[in-house]
């Protein structure tokens, strides 16, 4: 067995050292969620066959050092997440959509920052000149990880955007536009809209949020037991027939 490979104390010293305890304590709320979730035998065959493939079952639990119950568990775990944060996230999710849909709009711009403000003025009126495209001066001058990238960023939530006033600039652009240099902390930084959509509540939508909705569940969950707090968690409860 690959367990036999380190001892108890061994293994116990390594999750402290790399910090693996929250990750430990998330995946066990996990599998106490999925314990409450019954699956049909029919799906559970259904997803062993695809898993199984050309191997017989018990050379795939040989080649992961796993036993039928691992390997159930580890088939069953993301469908039953994902009906549990259905059916306890599910009811009241639209609401929530439509109170953070700005926030939600997904953007595509590019950047161009740079320390000196003298070269930002310069780069944006060569821009405005066309003697440059935003791609060649963004890859050429640009001082942070989107010159990797000739500048493109996204997409992404606009309202994961720090500061808040990047998000007000991009906004107040037309798609094309380049945006004059503006100083945000020590970048003075050209911008320019590529695209913006509009959050639609359509089922990527809700699935984005459902997932969101469990993360927050399980984190709060895993700090409050890091705390010390694990008697004043309530039960996980799922409701089959639902």
């Amino acid at each position: 067995m690959q367990s036999e490979l380190l001892s108890e104390s061994e293994i116990c010293a390594l999750v402290r050292r790399m910090e693996l305890l929250p990750q430990l304590l998330r995946r066990q709320q996990e599998e106490a969620i999925a314990a409450t979730v019954p699956l049909p035998d029919a799906w559970l065959q259904e997803q062993r066959q695809a898993l199984q493939g050309e191997q017989t079952l018990e050379q795939l639990l040989a080649q992961r050092d796993w036993s039928e119950p691992d390997l159930d568990l580890h088939l069953r775990l993301p469908e039953a997440l994902l009906r549990f944060a259905r059916q306890r996230f599910g009811p009241g999710l639209e609401e929530t959509f439509l109170a953070t849909r700005g926030s939600r709009d997904e953007v595509i711009y590019s950047l161009l920052r740079v320390r000196d403000a003298g070269l930002a003025r310069e780069l944006w009126i060569r821009l405005e000149e066309s003697e440059t495209t935003f791609a060649e001066a963004a890859h050429q001058y640009s001082e942070g990880e989107e010159a990797q990238r000739k500048g493109v960023i996204g997409p992404m939530p606009i309202g994961l955007l720090q500061p808040e006033l990047l998000q007000e600039l991009l906004r107040s652009l037309r798609p094309g536009e380049i945006s004059p240099p503006r100083q945000l902390g020590e970048w003075h930084v050209l911008l320019r809209l590529e695209q913006l959509k509009p959050a639609r509540f359509d089922e990527a939508m809700r699935e984005r949020m459902l997932r969101e909705a469990l993360d927050a569940f399980l984190n709060d969950r895993v700090q409050r037991v890091l705390a010390g707090e694990q008697s004043s968690l309530d039960p996980i409860h799922y409701d089959p027939e639902s």
